[in-house]
Order: structure tokens, then sequence, then C-alpha cells
């Protein structure tokens, strides 16, 4: 009796081995293979050669998507994506050396469209523009005046200062060119004003003597022209590019 229970324990045990094998084989067959992990292939762009050559400095430009540095080389204007000048010591017309590589940039807001691009890797000066030699001969900060009704941001004031700077240090008018010479002080006052359908910020410039100060040149500051400079002609009541 008791070997006839322990054989077919043992056929049971048997059985329910083998159905387990079986199962296991069944699943191990239903499981799916795992694919691959998903790799990104970079492509990397050919280097693009360096290209270097001698400009006239015009100016900065920092508040748009990219700092930018503008220069000139006869008739042609060049603007560069700046990120590797940060002293901002660069005045306008001052002659430099310049090294810089044809790249793209994202535009933003633009489904990160890209755009050529020239990168600025390098910038030397070479020799001081008029700004420069102003700066050392003069010696002082201008002063400068403009209604409470305007509200000018502190950049739009820089910017109007560097204008009226970079028109004395060229200037050919004798009065100012005597007060440059003496060091006197110069002041200067800003308003806007409409002419022929045109926007302009207005800027008086002089000297401040014994008397007061009296304005001895207008100067008309185009809003809508790329902040071309002219000066006022009283005589014949007409505006004169000034570059």
């Amino acid at each position: 009796m008791d070997r006839s229970i322990t054989a077919m324990l043992l056929l049971t045990l048997t059985a329910l081995c083998a159905c387990q094998s079986k199962i296991e084989k069944q699943q191990k067959a239903a499981k799916p293979k795992q694919a691959p992990p998903h790799t990104t292939v970079v492509q990397n762009k050919k280097e693009q050669p360096a290209h270097t050559a001698k400009m006239t400095f015009v100016k900065y430009i920092d508040d748009g998507d990219y700092f930018q540095l503008i220069a000139r080389k006869g008739d042609s204007t060049f603007s560069f994506i700046n990120e590797t000048d940060p002293s901002r010591s660069l005045n306008r017309g001052d002659q430099i050396q310049i090294t810089w590589k044809d790249g793209t940039v994202t535009m933003p807001g633009d489904n990160d469209v890209e755009a050529p691009a020239q990168l600025l890797r390098y910038v030397k000066k070479i020799s001081d523009g008029p700004v420069s030699v102003f700066r050392k001969v003069y010696g002082k900060k201008l002063k400068y005046t403009w209604p409470t009704d305007e509200h000018f941001t502190s950049s739009y004031l820089d910017k109007l200062y560097m204008q009226t700077e970079y028109y004395l240090s060229k200037t050919t008018n004798p009065l100012l060119q005597l007060a440059i010479k003496n060091q006197d002080q110069l002041t200067y006052s800003i308003e806007s004003r409409e002419r022929n359908n045109h926007n302009y910020k207005v800027i008086g410039i002089a000297p401040i003597g014994t008397n007061g100060a009296n304005v001895v040149q207008w100067l008309y500051i185009g809003d809508e022209e790329d902040d071309q400079i002219y000066e006022y002609d009283l005589p014949e009541d007409r505006l004169v590019p000034f570059d």
C-alpha cells in the first residue's frame, strides 16, 4: 500500500515538473525581443576656415537676440555675432584687426531655424579712431539735459551721448574746436522734433562760459534712418548729412 502511494506521488511530481517546464518554455517563446537602444547620429560639419581683415569699428548692438559687433570695410558693413569681446572697449572709428568664421545661429521663435552668420573669434585695436583721440584730448565728460516729459531709457541716453561725442570728435565748427582745445565744459540739450514727416532727436551743443551756455551747433539724429546724424544749416534751413 505504502509503495503504491509513493509511486503515485512520484508520477504526480513528474507530471507537474513537465507542465511547469512547458509553461516556462511557452513564456520564454512569447516574450518579445527588446529593441536596441535608440542612438542619435551626429554629423560633424566640416571645420570652416578663419578669415582675417582690417576694418573700422562702428558700434556694438547688445539689445537683440545675439550680441553683435558692427564694423565697416570700404563701403561694406559687416555684422559679427559677438561672444568674444565682453570688454566693450572699442570706440567708433577705431581701426581693428578682426578674425571670424562663417557659421550659423538659431533664430529664436522661428522653429529653431538656423541662419548663416559670421562668428567673431578675435578682435584687436590697431590704432585710435577719432572718438578715442577726442577723449584723450578733451578729457572731460559731456553734460546733457532733456525735458521732464520725455521718458528716455538710460541705454538710449548712452546711445545719444556716443553719437554726440562722435560728432564732436570730427566737428569743423570753429567754436566747438576752440572749446575742445581749451577743455571748456560742453553741454547739450535733447528734444524730440518732427520735420518733413520724419521724427528726429535734436541735439543743441553749447560751451559753458561766464555768461552761461549758448548753443553753437544743432544736430538732428534720425529715429528712422539708423541714427544718421545731420548738421542743421540755420541760414539755409536745411539738414546736411554728417559722417
